[in-house]
């Protein structure tokens, strides 16, 4: 269930917490921002371990490349090795740090596996920085009418209660350290209900509420805790909702316009915004801008 590839050292970090981290950033209004012009540099994540979750998914290479180009050191988990054996491929070929690679399925493992996880990467780690959930799973569409109760009570736990309980195992290691940032990866239909998208837009929904519960929890040990909708993305999982739909207007999710969004919350760059809906848009200049 769990494999854990060697990589680099371990990183640690003096052991300090500000509570100065303002818990007003709960109470600002949750418009949803767009960091449309942060040009991240090859040292924006310099001195941050960050695990991904789905990173052997089109997003979820995306994301990871992106970090390790901006200097950070990752921890790379889905479900199978041979399926980020390309990615790490990709991030060792261009002298970046070499990532770890875990092996584990977060949909099959039991609660016991979870802990083994998290145990492992305590015995290892003293900390890290970042958590991104690029996981995310496809479902049928159809109507509240004809929804099939077993259909819906997996979409729920896959969506929703497989990334809560990856936060939580790690939870100890995002809170030792100075600054960390957890970032769930949504979708449009979880702000916006939509017809026949039912359990899919439940769970979407169901995902802010947690941000938001998380960030409130969380914030006296400075941990941001926001979400991140991609936009309409050129990847398996569109396919999965739009088998028949043109992929002409989609975007590749290694677009900047994708990818630096998650590294400006990652940053510290992001350091003041928690409890916050975020929207990458590709293509769209008019979006509303983060204040200066």
């Amino acid at each position: 269930m769990l494999l854990l590839r060697k990589a680099f050292g371990v990183l640690y970090q003096k052991k300090t917490r500000s509570l100065s981290f303002s818990t007003a950033l709960l109470h600002l209004n949750r418009f949803q921002y767009s960091p449309d012009d942060f040009r991240p540099g090859p040292d924006t994540l310099a001195g941050k371990t960050i695990l991904v979750t789905g990173a052997a998914t089109e997003l979820g290479s995306a994301v990871s490349l992106a970090a390790a180009e901006s200097g950070a050191a990752l921890l790379l988990l889905d479900r199978k090795q041979r399926m980020m054996d390309s990615l790490y491929d990709a991030i060792c070929s261009r002298g970046l740090p070499e990532p770890m690679t875990i092996e584990f399925d977060m949909v099959r493992a039991h609660s016991s596996d979870y802990g083994s996880l998290g145990s492992s990467l305590q015995a290892q780690y003293h900390s890290i920085q970042g958590l991104v959930h690029c996981a995310m799973w496809g479902a049928p569409l159809s109507p509240i009418a004809n929804t099939n109760l077993d259909t819906w009570m997996k979409t729920i736990d896959r969506q929703l209660t497989r990334p809560m309980y990856m936060t939580r195992i790690l939870i100890p290691l995002l809170r030792n350290a100075v600054q960390s940032s957890v970032i769930f990866s949504t979708l449009d239909v979880g702000r916006q209900g939509r017809a026949y998208w039912g359990a899919v837009g439940a769970a979407a929904a169901a995902v802010e509420n947690l941000s938001c519960t998380l960030a409130a929890e969380l914030s006296g040990y400075n941990i941001r805790v926001n979400t991140l909708d991609p936009g309409n993305l050129k990847t398996a999982l569109r396919r999965q909702f739009y088998p028949a739909e043109s992929n002409a207007h989609l975007c590749s999710p290694a677009s900047p316009a994708v990818v630096n969004p998650y590294l400006y919350l990652l940053s510290d760059a992001g350091n003041r915004h928690s409890s916050r809906q975020f929207r990458a848009r590709p293509g769209d200049r008019s979006s509303d801008r983060l204040p200066g």
